[in-house]
């Protein structure tokens, strides 16, 4: 059985490699799509998992980053807004959609155990990225 669960976020960043428009600081809704398989159905209720379930356990990974600004932790920004004591949420890595999906989807699978078997996400209504953690 796939489950299939939608999700979204608020977040600026800005990515220093990817050319002089994304370089720049600019922000996203982030539009994440997660599909679990599982192997059953509860036989009396008809229920592989409750969708709430999922919610309980994978809407705070995500939510984390609402409303921040994503920054690289070698970002020159960071400095500025550790001064400032402006809270960001700071990565181990450049901010693309690629790298995003990649960092989300462990966190996924490492703090729930679900059985996450693909993750898009979009940082625009024409553009999305789809990982596969199992085909790696």
């Amino acid at each position: 059985m796939q489950i299939e669960k939608r999700y979204h976020f608020y977040a600026g960043h800005r990515n220093k490699e990817a050319g002089e428009k994304c370089g720049r600081l600019h922000g996203h809704t982030y539009e994440v799509t997660c599909s679990f398989r599982f192997d059953f159905i509860e036989a009396n209720s008809g229920v592989t998992m409750l969708f709430s379930d999922i919610d309980d356990k994978v809407e705070p990974i995500i939510k984390f980053y609402d409303h921040y600004l994503l920054l690289h932790e070698e970002d020159q920004l960071c400095d500025a807004l550790d001064m400032l004591n402006e809270p960001y949420r700071k990565l181990p890595f450049v901010s693309s959609a690629e790298n995003m999906a990649i960092w989300l989807a462990n966190r996924i699978i490492n703090e729930t155990q679900l059985p996450l078997e693909r993750i898009e996400l979009a940082e625009t209504k024409s553009s999305n990225v789809t990982y596969h953690p199992t085909r790696q």
